[in-house]
C-alpha cells in the first residue's frame, strides 16, 4: 500500500492491524482448510504441508519493523478495535458481532490439545515475529 500511496501519504495515515494467537489460528486454518475433506487428515499430517504455513506478520511488518501505528489482539477484538479507532479520532464505540465462525469447530475442545511439543515448537518458529511482538504464549 505504501508502494501505490507514496511515501507522504503512508506517513500521514493512521494505520491499524489485528492479528491472532499463532498456535489458535493453526488450528483454526486447519479446520477450515480440511473442512470439505470426507476423511480430514490429522493435524499432524497437515502440519507437514507447505500451505499449513500462513504468514500474517508480513501485512503489518515492513523490514522487519512494525509498519502500523497499532497492532490489536484478534482476542479482544472489539476492544482493540476501539482502541484503534479512538486513536485515529473515531468517538463513537463500535460493537462487533460474531460471524465466520469455523463451521463445526469443537468449541469444548482447546487449541492446545492439538498440538505435540514438537508442533507447538514448530509454530514457535514459523510465527516468531508475531509471537514476540503480541506477547504471545502457548
Amino acid at each position: 500500500i505504501r508502494n501505490y500511496v507514496g511515501d507522504e501519504i503512508w506517513r500521514s495515515y493512521y494505520k491499524f492491524a489485528f492479528d491472532r494467537n499463532p498456535w489458535d489460528r493453526q488450528v483454526s486454518w486447519y479446520l477450515y482448510k480440511t473442512k470439505s475433506k470426507k476423511t480430514r487428515p490429522s493435524f499432524a499430517d497437515y502440519m507437514r504441508r507447505p500451505s499449513a504455513y500462513v504468514d500474517n506478520h508480513e501485512l503489518y511488518m515492513l523490514d522487519n519493523e512494525l509498519a502500523v501505528d497499532f497492532l490489536g489482539h484478534y482476542e479482544n477484538l472489539e476492544e482493540d478495535l476501539n482502541t484503534a479507532l479512538g486513536q485515529a479520532g473515531v468517538k463513537t464505540k463500535v460493537s462487533v458481532p460474531k460471524v465466520n465462525v469455523t463451521p463445526k469447530k469443537d468449541s469444548s475442545r482447546d487449541y492446545r490439545s492439538y498440538f505435540t511439543p514438537e508442533l507447538r515448537e514448530q509454530v514457535a518458529k514459523w510465527y516468531g515475529p508475531e509471537i514476540a511482538i503480541l506477547g504471545y504464549d502457548f
